[in-house]
């Protein structure tokens, strides 16, 4: 006991206190580098596992993008085709419209000229028949051109019709369903032998004026195609003015209207235009001789 109290309480020489400093240093300085190391090598594989875990990462993007890429490229190379394919389904198209048009162009043309030839040969064939409006139905009797010819001596005199009779082809009423009791009778279609008596009935009506038969106004009208009778009834309004203000007028065919005004002749093709000419030129002049 006393040795050992001796030994501790005897100084300690800087020798030895340098030794063991010494000592000391190198094992820490070596307990360092060992956990250096060891977190080097550490860091060194998770700085690895990110890389490969990175690359990976990458390399499924990029072969998704080039997947994506692909597809577009597909899509637009398909859009492309398409486009294509539609400019040139309207191109072949656009080029059919206007043959399409240049040819309804000159089918239209050709179909009026047949049209117009039609209507010209239909009226030629009606230019010995008369219209007689106005006759009762039934008063024909059954026999229409012995009828008509007795109407005719009726209503004109002897001396007027000539020293030839007047030969009727043939008579009958309009083509339409018969009418009902007091309804308006069916015209009646009187087609005449020769051309010039047609005429002469017709010259002899105008100049007598309002005709009757048994009472009822009797109407005689050339007869004509519906749409020459459709032309030429639009000028109906005007020519009512015409008779009301005193004035000579002549319609001639198809439909034109000729008005003949202090020795001046005017003619017209428009109901609205020969309109506006009474209005400006003779019912003006009426009023003013009237004041």
């Amino acid at each position: 006991m006393a040795d050992q109290a001796q030994e501790l309480s005897s100084p300690i020489s800087l020798k030895t206190l340098r030794t063991e400093l010494q000592s000391y240093r190198k094992a820490v300085a070596s307990d360092i580098k060992t956990e250096m190391e060891s977190l080097h090598q550490e860091i060194k594989r998770d700085i690895l596992s990110v890389r490969e875990e990175t690359k990976a990462d990458i390399r499924v993007l990029r072969e998704e993008l080039f997947a994506d890429l692909a597809t577009l490229h597909k899509a637009q190379a398909d859009f492309a085709s398409d486009r294509a394919e539609m400019e040139k389904s309207l191109n072949d198209t656009m080029d059919r419209v206007a043959a399409l048009e240049n040819s309804q162009e000159t089918l239209a043309k050709e179909c009026k000229k047949i049209q117009e030839k039609c209507t010209d040969l239909e009226n030629r064939s009606r230019r010995q028949n008369l219209r007689f409006i106005g006759i009762k139905e039934g008063a024909e009797a059954g026999n229409p051109s012995r009828f008509v010819t007795e109407l005719l001596s009726e209503l004109f005199e002897a001396d007027s019709l000539g020293d030839s009779p007047i030969i009727i082809d043939r008579a009958h009423r309009s083509l339409a369903p018969k009418p009902k009791p007091g309804e308006r009778p069916r015209a009646m279609i009187v087609r005449f032998h020769y051309y010039s008596d047609k005429e002469k009935i017709l010259r002899l009506s105008r100049n007598k004026g309002r005709l009757h038969y048994k009472g009822t106004p009797l109407h005689i009208f050339p007869d004509m195609s519906p749409e020459v009778s459709k032309l030429r009834a639009a000028f109906n309004m005007v020519k009512a003015k015409l008779r009301d203000s005193d004035v000579s007028y002549s319609l001639y065919y198809p439909a034109k209207l000729a008005i003949t005004v202090d020795g001046s002749r005017h003619t017209f093709d428009n109901p609205q235009e020969a309109e506006k000419f009474i209005e400006r030129k003779i019912l003006t002049s009426t009023e003013r001789n009237k004041e």
